[in-house]
């Protein structure tokens, strides 16, 4: 059959050769083979993503079958396209659970081999050099035409710098995050303590978040600037669909179509570059000033870390005012949006739950033990505002996948369980399966969606965790095989323990001065391949609780 494959497109070539080089050759002639040229890439692309094994052995089984067929692989590759959700959980109870790895078909990022959760040790201590995390996360957020053309800068000179701030001195914004809390829930929640109010939440909380990330990114008055808000939210809310759609394309059409799917996105940038861009070259000018003085007190935010960073490393004025409003965009994307989504989540799943006011009430009773302190260790004293998040995150984390890694080795990867995966293949292990997971959460398999907003305050799903890996302290920061809201391992999100704050400050201030009203039913995350978006358009209730 390889060799059937190869004379086949010898003989094309060879075709296409003699009309170019003989009297045939006229724009006529041209258009009917770049057309041919047109119709057999089209054909090998669709090849590739429905037929093709891509390079993965026979000896894996897939989800639904041995994967030995053609009609089979084509059929299960579109089914990933809006069945991938049960998908995941069939491979987890069949092959995962009884540790032998498989193949999970997906026809937009390329099928995945996914390991046995018992393997993650194996997964974690693979070099860069073999698999390859980052290679991952460039082909899920299409980096090269997402990412403001940073990935071939020094952004993660920056970022690492970015990730020491705003997790060893996180108490340092502690009140600034309290102030822009309170005066966002007071704008945009409202402040009528006799009628509730109507609004759709992941709208509003995109902007709270936005709100109180620039806060700490760019602080006042720019945090509360309209025009801000609305183009860095903006940014963060959508730039998720282009890559996706990137994606998909061929790979001789991306630097064609992906410019122009990420128009909008840019122009999101350059309207918030329209306000920071200012805000470096003001920095730069106060710098060369303060040199000549024994001024030393200067602000605290992204800017002035980015700046620090450019002087550090000798990078030009330009440099660091044009690639620092970049990455001022990009990490505000990655805090944004992800945070927006979760608190999303968490609220609907207080609304929704049973006895829903008594939750709210027993929060509210635990908050109030903190006193108003809101530093990471009386944060770290609240279990019940811990597990509210971390169940949320265990039914609707973002990311389907914990840890997904590609393969770059030129020879490929031998994996635990002796399968070799080519070059270019993805190997990992998905969170959806063991979030759901029975014998750890104590769900039956018929409905592994129960909500219990403390579960992780249960001694007896704590005990199964820490078998597991878990290490001590609170659920929703601390990761395991069976817990993987963040990832896990060296690449587990290092900007936890920043939303860790933001999301617990923020649910604290929420359920001490508002009611949310009881919903009936709770409306459904809608899912775009192996992400779970937020309940979009869905409507709560809520009014101001009088002091």
């Amino acid at each position: 059959m390889p060799h059937q494959v190869v004379a086949f497109w010898e003989s094309v070539g060879a075709t296409l050769l003699r009309v170019l080089e003989g009297p045939l050759f006229t724009s006529a002639n041209i258009f009917i083979a770049v057309g041919i040229l047109w119709f057999f890439g089209s054909f090998r692309y669709f090849w590739w993503r429905a037929f093709s094994r891509q390079g993965i052995p026979r000896s894996l089984p897939w989800v639904g079958g041995p994967g030995g067929g053609l009609i089979f692989r084509a059929k299960v590759s579109f089914r990933s396209l809006l069945g991938l959700r049960q998908m995941l959980l069939d491979g987890y109870r069949e092959h995962s659970k009884n540790d032998k790895s498989f193949v999970l078909p997906n026809f937009v990022n390329g099928h995945e081999v996914i390991i046995p959760t018992a393997h993650m040790p194996w997964l974690l201590e693979q070099p860069e050099s073999v698999l390859s995390q980052f290679e991952t996360n460039r082909q899920f957020m299409a980096g090269d035409y997402t990412m403001l053309d940073l990935l071939n800068h020094s952004w993660y000179r920056i970022d690492e710098r970015a990730k020491r701030e705003l997790t060893h001195g996180i108490d340092d914004f502690t009140d600034a995050m309290l102030d822009e809390v309170d005066d966002a829930l007071r704008s945009l929640w409202g402040s009528d303590t006799e009628h509730w109010h109507e609004m759709v939440l992941y709208d509003i909380m995109l902007e709270v978040v936005g709100r109180i990330v620039a806060r700490v990114l760019v602080g006042l008055p720019l945090c509360r600037h309209p025009g801000y808000i609305q183009a860095s939210t903006s940014f963060s809310k959508y730039i998720l669909l282009p890559a996706m759609a990137i994606e998909l394309l061929p790979s001789f059409l991306k630097p064609l179509v992906g410019p122009v799917l990420t128009s909008w996105d840019k122009l999101q940038y350059h309207r918030m570059a329209s306000y920071t861009r200012p805000l470096f070259r003001e920095r730069i000018m106060t710098h060369r000033d303060e040199e000549k003085s024994t001024a030393t007190t200067e602000p605290n935010d992204y800017i002035q870390w980015t700046l620090r960073d450019a002087i550090k490393h000798g990078d030009t004025p330009y440099d660091a005012e044009h690639l620092g409003a970049k990455r001022l965009a990009i990490i505000t994307f990655t805090a944004v949006q992800s945070s927006a989504i979760t608190i999303t989540n968490a609220i609907i799943d207080i609304a929704a739950c049973t006895d829903s006011v008594a939750v709210q009430q027993e929060l509210r009773s635990e908050v109030a033990t903190a006193n108003n302190v809101w530093t990471r260790a009386s944060l770290a004293r609240l279990p019940k505002l811990d597990s509210v998040l971390t169940e949320t995150l265990r039914l609707w984390g973002i990311l389907t996948h914990g840890v997904t890694k590609a393969v770059v080795a030129r020879g490929g990867v031998t994996i635990p369980t002796g399968e070799h995966v080519p070059y270019g293949a993805k190997v990992g292990i998905a969170s959806y399966g063991p979030h759901l997971d029975g014998d750890v959460y104590g769900t039956s398999e018929a409905n592994p969606f129960v909500y219990d907003p403390f579960r992780f305050t249960r001694p007896e799903v704590s005990a199964v965790l820490k078998k597991k890996g878990a290490k001590p302290g609170l659920g929703f920061v601390t990761t395991s095989e069976h817990y993987m809201g963040f990832s896990h391992g060296r690449f587990a999100c290092p900007g936890r323990f920043f939303a860790n704050s933001l999301l617990k400050i923020l649910l604290a201030r929420v359920v001490m001065n508002y009611d949310v009203e009881p919903i009936d039913e709770r409306p459904t995350n809608p899912w775009l391949n192996n992400t779970i978006g937020p309940p979009v358009g869905a409507k709560i209730r809520v009014r101001r609780r009088k002091c």
